[in-house]
């Protein structure tokens, strides 16, 4: 892992910390994220979740995922978000590392990520942890392409 995130606090997300991350999260995406960043995976998925804190407990990232239903050797990562002082510290890589430890825990063999095209900062953080991506004209409706991104677990060592 590059930087100094792991300094950084990490543990489960618990549904008190959804204020905390609506107040922030929409300065540190770069755009409105409306109901993406929905109450459910803080009150309902949580431990699947990633949260990350300075020392101070000042919020520095969190990842919001899963495991499938459907495929349950699949963990899912929904979102992932870094506090603009923590990019390219190692924040990002290490939501994932946290995340993927205990998806492939939890038995999940595989994890998948979703990224707009346009986000190159995002697919290069993507390959850049060994992800193989296909981009998928559509994957959310009209205007929504998306590179599907995905990768076999555990995450190789930093």
């Amino acid at each position: 892992m590059t930087g100094d995130a792991a300094g950084l606090a990490a543990r489960a997300l618990r549904d008190a910390d959804f204020p905390r991350a609506r107040e922030v999260v929409e300065d540190w995406f770069g755009h409105p994220v409306g109901l993406v960043m929905h109450r459910l995976f803080f009150d309902q998925l949580g431990p699947s979740g990633v949260w990350l804190e300075e020392p101070g407990g000042a919020p520095a990232g969190f990842l919001l995922g899963l495991v499938s239903e459907r495929e349950p050797d699949l963990a899912y990562v929904h979102m992932h978000v870094v506090a603009p002082a923590w990019r390219g510290r190692g924040a990002g890589e290490r939501l994932y590392r946290e995340f993927c430890a205990r998806a492939a825990g939890r038995g999940c063999v595989r994890v998948r990520a979703l990224a707009a095209p346009a986000r190159a900062a995002s697919v290069r953080f993507h390959e850049r942890l060994g992800f193989a991506g296909r981009r998928e004209p559509g994957f959310l409706g009209p205007d929504g392409d998306r590179i599907v991104f995905e990768r076999g677990l555990p995450l190789d060592p930093p």
